[in-house]
């Protein structure tokens, strides 16, 4: 049972080092074609497959003393293809609506990338207002550098952004009809 379990380790390390490279080919951002992100989602895929199997195996062989660590750690793994599948089929969507002859392909290409990576909120925290009206001026102008003047997002986005702001008091007086006309 023992070289069961190392085997079953070695092939968990080998899925974690496929991942590794998927997330490392997001992260850098190079050579993206819809070809190019179509064979990484296939190799997700082949990954996930193995993934399910050698989950499957576990079960099989892990005692019930450790399996609890061996599910948390298999649920890793899991959550990482999850957040991979979406990073590579949000890619692939950016590609497809961006429908350009070859001749001008790599440039908007780059741009719609350039688009995509400025929406991130900078590494700043979000400013908090928990419903002080002492602090409202410091919160209002830290949001309106932040977010409101970023011509980036859109009026849902910023919306959104709002409300993850809000706490205690000020939360309360949320409603789904909020806007940012007023702000």
């Amino acid at each position: 049972m023992a070289s069961d379990l190392v085997v079953l380790n070695r092939r968990k390390g080998s899925i974690r080092a496929q991942l590794t490279k998927l997330r490392t080919f997001i992260e850098k951002r190079e050579h993206l074609t819809e070809s190019t992100v179509i064979t990484q989602l296939d190799i997700l895929s082949r990954t996930s497959t193995r993934f399910e199997e050698l989950r499957n195996e576990y079960y099989r062989t892990v005692s019930d003393n450790d399996f609890d660590q061996v599910e948390s750690n298999l649920s890793e793994l899991e959550d990482e293809i999850l957040k991979i599948e979406v990073s590579l089929k949000s890619i692939l969507h950016d590609l497809k609506s961006t429908s350009v002859s070859n001749s001008t392909n790599g440039a908007i290409i780059k741009e719609s990338i350039d688009k995509v990576t400025s929406i991130r909120l900078p590494e700043i925290p979000l400013p908090l207002f928990n419903g002080k009206i002492e602090e409202w001026n410091s919160f209002k102008q830290q949001f309106l550098n932040l977010i409101n003047d970023n011509p980036n997002l859109t009026e849902n986005q910023k919306c959104y952004y709002l409300r993850s702001c809000l706490r205690n008091d000020a939360k309360l007086i949320e409603t789904s009809e909020d806007t940012m006309i007023p702000f």
